[in-house]
């Protein structure tokens, strides 16, 4: 195989027997030196690229299939409407503990959400994996494995008849951006810090997030 590449290199530069002739014996061995080298080299690379391949063993990971999934909950978005209908519930059960406060009179409390009240829900997951060897066009081996993940909300038997609801694991109560309380007793200074300790006891809300103010008119 190396005679015959040198052979073509030898053709490709033109050096036939009658060309060898007119060319000085000196120069003409180092030449044919070169060629040599570079016929060698040339074979050896593609000797190399050759056998490169063979008996090779690699490992890869295919992952398919869906993760764990999460099932939106069957209650309603997280939007204005339903943060405004927080907003009252939670004014009102204020109003009502405030009022009880000695020498508040008449109170009023506005509460501002960032968010309805969060949920997370009991999801079972099952993972399936698979491994499967394969042989590649080189000789060489692999193995792929294929993972399979699915998820189902857990569901248990509701309030209602023959009815079912998704099981909670975890509420997350609403975000409170801040408060406002007017009172009719507000500007007495003991009762305005008695209703301040009250939201920020109720709410679990730090007191630059609250704000009494005493009711105009008294």
């Amino acid at each position: 195989m190396l005679a015959d590449l040198l052979a073509s290199i030898k053709k490709w530069l033109g050096l036939t027997d009658r060309g060898e002739e007119k060319i000085k014996r000196p120069v003409l061995k180092k030449l044919n030196f070169l060629i040599i080298l570079a016929a060698a080299g040339i074979f050896l690379i593609v000797l190399a690229n050759t056998f490169a391949g063979s008996g090779s063993t690699s490992a890869d990971r295919l992952i398919t299939g869906q993760p764990a999934v999460h099932v939106e909950p069957p209650t309603l978005k997280n939007n204005s409407s339903e943060i405004t209908k927080l907003e009252n519930t939670l004014a009102e059960r204020l109003e009502e503990v405030l009022a009880q406060v000695n020498g508040v009179g008449l109170v009023q409390v506005t509460v501002n959400l960032a968010s309805t009240t969060q949920k997370d829900y009991a999801v079972n997951t099952t993972t399936n994996n698979k491994n499967t060897q394969e042989r590649d066009p080189k000789g060489g081996n692999r193995t792929i494995t294929e993972t399979n993940q699915n998820g189902q909300m857990v569901m248990a038997r509701g309030n209602q008849a023959g009815g079912e609801a998704p099981v909670v694991v975890k509420e997350i109560k609403p975000e409170v951006k801040g408060v406002i309380v007017v009172a009719e007793g507000a500007d007495d200074l003991l009762v305005k810090a008695d209703l301040m300790k009250a939201v920020q006891v109720y709410l679990d809300l730090p007191l630059y997030k609250v704000i009494v103010l005493p009711k105009e008119g008294r």
